[in-house]
C-alpha cells in the first residue's frame, strides 16, 4: 500500500499502513515489542554425512604461551622469563628476590629487559642503567663505559638475558654492575 506521500513507503501513511498489517517487518521496533517472525532457513551447503571432528592431542603448555606472547606481545598467564626456565636452571643464576643476600659477591642473574637510560660520564663517555626483571622481582643494573661499549649494542628491550657481575648496595638499593652478558 502506498503512503500519504504516494511513494509507497514514505510518510505517515506508510507507518499507519504497516501497523494494520498482521506481520510487520522484522526490525528493532518489532523486537522491542517482543514480536517474533518465524522465517524458514536453509543451509547454503547441504551436508548429507557430516565429517566428525578429529580428536587432537592437547597443545603443549609452552606452545600456548609462545602463541599468547606472539599475538599479544606479552603474557597474561605467567612471566615471559619462565619460557626459558630450562636454560636458566642450567646456568644456575640467582633470582631477583635472593640477590640482596649476595651483596659484594659476583653473581649471575637471568632477567627480562624492560627499560633503560643512557647517560654520559663527566668525561663524556656513555654508560647505561638498565632495568631487568624475573618472576620474583626487579633488578637495576649498571653498564659502565667499558661494559657499555662492549655489550649494550646488542641488548633489545623485551628479551631475556644472562647478566654476570658484582652485586652492590647503595642506600639499600641492590645494583648489579654488569661485566658480561649473553642472550638466553
Amino acid at each position: 500500500a502506498e503512503g500519504a506521500s504516494g511513494h509507497g513507503w514514505n510518510g505517515p501513511g506508510h507507518v499507519q499502513e504497516r501497523r494494520k498489517q498482521k506481520h510487520p517487518p522484522m526490525g528493532f521496533f518489532c523486537l522491542a515489542k517482543g514480536k517474533k517472525r518465524q522465517q524458514k532457513t536453509s543451509c547454503l551447503f547441504e551436508v548429507s554425512n557430516p565429517i566428525p571432528t578429529p580428536k587432537l592431542p592437547p597443545d603443549h603448555p609452552r606452545d600456548l604461551l609462545q602463541r599468547e606472547f606472539l599475538v599479544l606481545g606479552f603474557l597474561c598467564s605467567c612471566h615471559p622469563i619462565l619460557l626459558f626456565a630450562r636454560a636458566i636452571q642450567t646456568a644456575k643464576t640467582i633470582k631477583a628476590i635472593d640477590l640482596p643476600r649476595h651483596i659484594g659477591k659476583r653473581a649471575g642473574f637471568a632477567g627480562w629487559l624492560i627499560t633503560g637510560k643512557v647517560i654520559k660520564t663527566k668525561q663524556g663517555d656513555p654508560m647505561k642503567f638498565l632495568t631487568f626483571e624475573d618472576e620474583t622481582g626487579i633488578v637495576e643494573t649498571v653498564f659502565f663505559p667499558k661494559a657499555y661499549a662492549k655489550l649494550c649494542h646488542y641488548l633489545d628491550y623485551g628479551k631475556p638475558y644472562f647478566l654476570f657481575g658484582k652485586l652492590e648496595s647503595d642506600w639499600g638499593a641492590v645494583t648489579l654492575t654488569v661485566e658480561s652478558t649473553q642472550s638466553i
